[in-house]
């Protein structure tokens, strides 16, 4: 394994734990999001109105009966007018949501783009630090086997120096006794 300097160690700890974070807001917000969206068509399909209700008339009624039914519409159009206007807001509330997750989002995906990059370099050196160590230990085979072979033979030399030696001893001695 290749030595990773310390601070190296703490940037790429930051960042995960950095993404990590980010990941976890962003679902957070993506929920909120989805819980509004849920939230306003419900209020949407409580407040509709359906139109029979609001454009039936009564045939023959009295002047106060049609001036309170123009009062309810009225105000069911100011209601209905506060309704857009609420849905707008959310809308607009929503997309400006949206738009903040998407941000992130690329954020997020820069961040582990150089996460990744910081990586790399580390992946890299491994391997060429495997690819030499495999390459003299290919090496190294034949030079233990040249190497074993010359100790054998060393081993051989001095015998047969050694053996000689003794010889020639035993000769000079036989040689000053013969003399």
């Amino acid at each position: 394994m290749a030595f990773v300097s310390p601070q190296l160690a703490t940037l790429e700890q930051s960042l995960r734990e950095s993404l990590q974070k980010e990941a976890a807001d962003s679902q957070k917000r993506q929920r909120a999001v989805e819980l509004q969206r849920e939230t306003w068509e419900q209020n949407r399909q409580v407040l509709t109105v359906p139109e029979e209700l609001s454009t039936s008339g009564k045939e023959g009624g009295d002047k106060k009966q049609q001036t309170e039914e123009d009062a309810s519409i009225l105000t069911t159009h100011a209601r209905e007018a506060a309704i857009e206007k609420r849905k707008l807001q959310v809308k607009e509330k929503v997309q400006f949501q949206l738009n903040r997750v998407s941000n992130e989002a690329r954020r997020l995906d820069e961040l582990r783009r150089e996460l990744d990059s910081l990586e790399d370099p580390t992946r890299r050196e491994v391997s060429d630090i495997r690819k030499k160590i495999e390459t003299v230990d290919r090496e190294l085979k034949p030079l233990k086997q040249l190497c074993e072979r010359k100790e054998k033979e060393l081993k051989e030399a001095v015998l047969a120096h050694n053996d000689k030696t003794k010889l020639k001893t035993e000769l000079v001695s036989r040689l000053m006794e013969v003399s």
